[in-house]
């Protein structure tokens, strides 16, 4: 097999679409910190006789902070151990950067020596990031992958894993208050408990307000802004002291602490602000391409949209009060986006996932595939849910960057 390389695909090109088309990566939601899960599963690794390894590195996406899990095993074809080693020395530096957890599942004591090894020589900081887990109930512990995000091969080789004594162990963290005063609250508790309602200026919690405040003085400049996790210690130190009610300067930490709890926030809000079946709604009336003819039409386009957008969110008004928040919010740091690289295009990928999920909090006994709950029956079951995920996130995307851009004619 040769060596990698550092060629590039462009996502044009068939053999771009081909390896996208096997899933070998894909994503699966959001970790606790807000950050972008992906899988890379080996039992999707393609036949090298038929797909160039080489090719597979190709660069795709980690433009932000992302959280990877390696499902090892089973897999009917490995990369040879010099390739591994090559492919690891090839990586872009911001893959390395950019990973802030890596955990590797199922993988045998031979490939852990290569893993180990490729540690010590390249990159010894890169090997804190990086955790081994002979178990998918340790994984859970760790991070919380939807069960239809996981293949059938990988759950039924799980099952055949001998149960041993394990060293594995959870860090520590400090508890939440049994009734929180801020996060995974509905915005409808959170009025009653704080005392305000839609006809309060602003009508949103006072975390949000709180965070974005903060931001709106500090953070519109910061390159990167959303797109960076602070330390996970110091995030959940602060988001316990928020939900404790106690006073927090946020000042006295990095701007990235304020920016990631305001996704976590919304990620953890019992219902999402915007349903799956609300961003269909959404798309079908905001990313339809209509032009008024006159300014009276534009104006009475613009009223019918407000309406409509109103109709779709009548049982969850206080959700629409904080889109709008939000949307004007998001407005002003595109504003600075020549200093702080943050278009609506890259908000709305950061976003996105944290706006946009099905209504229902997920549950094993649901067995709504949009849930992605269930253990999938069949590989191509998992791959299909996948694949849903990834639709229904691209079409979020585009829908959200249009909110931010024209919110003030619709909101």
């Amino acid at each position: 097999m040769p060596p990698p390389t550092q060629q590039r695909l462009p996502p044009s090109s068939p053999e771009y679409k081909g390896i996208s088309q096997l899933n070998i990566i894909y994503e699966a939601g959001l970790d606790s910190d807000s950050r972008p899960i992906l899988i890379l599963c080996a039992n999707n690794l393609p036949n090298p006789s038929t797909i160039n390894y080489d090719l597979i590195l190709a660069d795709e996406f980690v433009e932000n902070d992302y959280v990877l899990i390696f499902f090892s095993s089973p897999a009917q074809y490995r990369p040879s151990w010099l390739w591994l080693l090559k492919a690891y020395r090839a990586l872009d530096r911001r893959y390395k950067k950019n990973l802030k957890a890596l955990y590797v599942v199922h993988l045998g004591r031979s490939y852990r020596m290569i893993f180990d090894l490729a540690n010590k020589i390249t990159s010894p900081k890169f090997a804190r990031k990086l955790r081994y887990l002979d178990r998918l109930d340790e994984l859970k512990q760790l991070v919380k992958v939807p069960d239809a995000m996981i293949p059938k091969p990988v759950t039924d080789f799980d099952l055949q894993v001998p149960i041993l004594p394990s060293t594995f162990k959870v860090n520590s963290i400090t508890p939440l208050p049994t009734v929180s005063l801020a996060f995974g609250r509905s915005l409808q508790d959170l009025a009653g408990l704080e005392g305000w309602s839609l006809e309060s200026d602003p009508s949103v919690p006072r975390v949000v307000v709180q965070l974005v405040e903060h931001l709106r003085v500090i953070g519109l400049d910061k390159e990167g802004l959303f797109r960076k996790s602070p330390a996970s210690e110091e995030l959940r130190s602060v988001k316990t002291k928020l939900n404790y009610g106690e006073a927090v300067d946020l000042r006295n930490h990095d701007v990235d602490v304020a920016a990631a709890l305001l996704k976590v926030f919304l990620r953890e809000l019992p219902t999402p602000v915007i349903s799956i079946q609300q961003s269909n709604e959404l798309g079908d009336l905001l990313l339809a391409s209509s032009s008024p003819s006159s300014i009276g039409e534009a104006h009475d386009d613009e009223k019918s949209k407000r309406s409509r957008v109103q109709s779709i969110f009548a049982h969850k008004p206080y959700a629409l009060s904080l889109l709008r928040y939000l949307m004007r919010f998001l407005s002003e740091v595109v504003e600075h986006s020549h200093n702080n690289k943050m278009t609506a295009h890259n908000l709305a990928v950061v976003f996105t996932p944290n706006l946009i999920r099905v209504d229902e909090p997920l549950s094993t006994s649901n067995s709504d595939k949009n849930n992605y709950a269930t253990v999938p029956s069949t590989q191509q079951e998992a791959l299909a849910n996948a694949t849903l995920y990834l639709k229904q996130m691209n079409q979020g995307i585009s829908l959200v960057e249009k909110m931010i851009i024209t919110h003030s004619s619709f909101l």
